[in-house]
């Protein structure tokens, strides 16, 4: 059941969050994203919050005609344009599904259930905000304050995987460099292994 895994996620987020399934269920919709078409693109207006089944998304913007890739995120996590959504207003980033991707759509009617209607709908609301803002602000903070080498670095830490799901220009793409740049970094880190 594809939606197991988006109770898990809530239920390990906020463990004493009370909701009918059956009622939930009803309105958690399936969508499939095929490799590099667009969940959202710039100038359109989120209309729903996603939770990622399977695959890899990619979020970035567009300056001077050249694509600066912002984040990913895969299995397991929330993905919107939060602001677009609660705002209803368009969206300044392109959402990419940089794999065959499959999402449970959580419309308004869903969010409704989960947050407004069930017993603590109002803290995990909160929390999944925060989940947002703080990725959001981690990434940001990350393309200010960190040099591509240790914003590599901390992908290697802390997600290894990624880094075999996602094509190089991207990579290079979210560490701001050339993709043969990227070559040069990678080798001077091996070098020094």
């Amino acid at each position: 059941m594809m939606q197991q895994q988006f109770y898990d996620f809530i239920s390990k987020l906020l463990p004493e969050h009370e909701i009918e399934l059956a009622k939930v269920d009803r309105y958690l919709k399936t969508r499939e994203i095929n490799k590099g078409d667009y969940l959202f693109a710039e100038g359109e207006i989120c209309q729903f919050i996603g939770f990622i089944i399977k695959g890899c998304f990619r979020i970035f913007i567009l300056k001077d005609d050249k694509e600066i890739t912002f984040d990913f995120f895969v299995e397991g996590q929330p993905i919107c344009d939060y602001e677009s959504y609660f705002r209803k207003q368009p969206t300044q980033f392109y959402f990419q599904a940089v794999e065959t991707s499959k999402l449970l759509i959580l419309n308004d009617t869903c969010l409704n259930l989960l947050f407004e209607e069930s017993q603590n709908g109002q803290r995990l609301q909160r929390l999944v905000v925060e989940i947002l803002f703080f990725r959001f602000r981690d990434s940001l903070l990350s393309l200010y304050m960190d040099k591509p080498e240790e914003r590599y670095l901390k992908l290697v830490q802390t997600k290894p995987e990624l880094l075999r799901r996602i094509p190089q220009y991207y990579l290079a793409s979210y560490l701001r460099l050339e993709p043969e740049s990227l070559s040069r970094l990678k080798r001077r880190i091996l070098s020094r292994s």
